[in-house]
């Protein structure tokens, strides 16, 4: 049969989401079933990513890529304290206008002065993690994040990130307008001695560690740990847990 053509866009803006654009928007598409194709740009201006599209019954789908996970993180007004990393970010349309099914992968990225972070670690007072939070940054080796994006909020469904120093898993509910957060989960510092725990609980926590929630805003997060949850085994620990936080559509 004859070879679809090729169609060549640039857009001055591509709004994926009401407070995520990419802008400016390059692509050479094919367009057989919908527009298919490689494409790069900057996430609302700033990051720079690269990616392909693939057409599905309920919209594009989308692969991104990025050697600066960071940059991007901060670029999107999700997270401004993450620093390096590369990443991978896929998200699937679910058939309501703006919404998609996504998961994050980030390999190598370091965490400097986060204020939620912050406030977790005074709680259970990890004096030398704060310290190291406070200069070169919490070094995590691998993040992995599955989530629901919407106009105006992101779901964590389930979400991971570990490293030598500690490891930490969370699920909850950022707006992205008001920046307000409704977050739970378990911190398990010293994680490389605490990593065989991993066979044994569930989202890559640690055997022992401290059952936490955060609520309030990403700069002035109020902060709830759990101090008998320390003691218990990680299969143990969904006694402490709460149900999730959910989006309100």
């Amino acid at each position: 049969g004859r070879q679809a053509p090729t169609l060549s866009v640039t857009l001055d803006r591509l709004v994926v989401t009401d407070s995520v654009t990419v802008n400016p928007f390059r692509g050479e598409f094919t367009t057989a079933r919908g527009l298919e194709g490689g494409f790069r740009g900057r996430i609302n201006g700033q990051a720079a990513i690269e990616g392909t599209m693939v057409a599905t019954g309920g919209g594009p789908a989308l692969r991104l890529r990025s050697q600066d996970a960071g940059a991007v993180l901060r670029s999107a007004g999700m997270f401004g304290n993450a620093r390096g990393g590369a990443m991978e970010l896929l998200l699937n349309p679910t058939g309501a206008k703006g919404t998609y099914d996504g998961t994050l992968s980030v390999g190598d990225i370091r965490v400097v002065k986060a204020p939620a972070l912050a406030s977790l670690l005074s709680a259970i007072s990890v004096v030398g993690l704060l310290e190291q939070l406070g200069g070169e940054g919490i070094y995590f080796s691998d993040t992995q994040a599955a989530f629901r994006l919407n106009p105006g909020a992101v779901l964590i469904k389930r979400g991971s990130a570990v490293g030598p120093s500690m490891g930490i898993s969370v699920e909850g509910v950022y707006d992205l307008n008001s920046r307000g957060i409704d977050m739970q989960g378990v911190i398990s510092p010293i994680y490389i001695l605490n990593g065989l725990g991993q066979i044994l609980t569930r989202n890559r926590e640690g055997l022992f560690g401290f059952s936490y929630s955060l609520r309030g805003t990403a700069t002035e997060p109020r902060p709830s740990v759990n101090p008998l949850s320390i003691l218990a085994p990680g299969f143990f620990r969904d006694i402490f847990r709460k149900p999730r936080p959910e989006l309100v559509e």
